[in-house]
C-alpha cells in the first residue's frame, strides 16, 4: 500500500491523524483500526507525519508571494535532484513520472502541488 493510498483508506474508514512532535495521533471508529491497517500506519510514518505536519514557517518573496517554506524546500530538492519542474496550461505543476521518486516525494508532491505551481510560474517584479 501506498501513503496515498494508506490516507485515503483512513479518510473513507473515518480515522483522524495528528502530528505531536514526531508522534502520531489518532481516532477512530470502533473496529475502523484492523492490526493491519495500524502496521501500515507504522510502515508509513515517516510520511505520514511529513504530509501532515502544520506549517510554522513562511516565506515571502519579492512582488509579495507568501509561500510555506516546506513547499519552497521541496522545489529546490526535486531542482537539485534533476527533476523537470513544470506547468501545464492551466498552470498546474506537473508531477514528473520518474522511478526514482520516492513515495514521500509523492505524497509531499501533492499536498505542495498549488504552491509547486506558484513556485514554477513565479517571475520576481523588477526592481527599479
Amino acid at each position: 500500500m501506498t501513503t496515498t493510498e494508506l490516507l485515503t483508506t483512513i479518510k473513507h474508514l473515518g480515522i483522524t491523524l495528528q502530528v505531536d512532535g514526531d508522534r502520531l495521533k489518532f481516532g477512530a471508529p470502533a473496529g475502523a483500526l484492523t492490526p493491519e491497517l495500524k502496521d501500515e500506519m507504522v510502515k508509513h510514518k515517516p510520511a505520514l507525519l511529513a504530509v501532515l505536519a502544520p506549517v510554522a514557517e513562511y516565506i515571502t518573496l519579492a512582488g509579495g508571494l507568501p509561500l510555506p517554506v516546506p513547499a519552497l524546500r521541496l522545489a529546490w530538492d526535486l531542482e537539485a535532484r534533476g527533476f523537470p519542474l513544470h506547468t501545464d496550461a492551466d498552470h498546474q505543476f506537473i508531477v514528473p513520472n520518474d522511478s526514482r521518486l520516492t513515495d514521500i516525494d509523492i505524497v509531499a508532491i501533492q499536498r505542495w502541488r498549488l504552491h509547486l505551481g506558484a513556485i514554477v510560474e513565479y517571475e520576481a517584479p523588477e526592481i527599479a
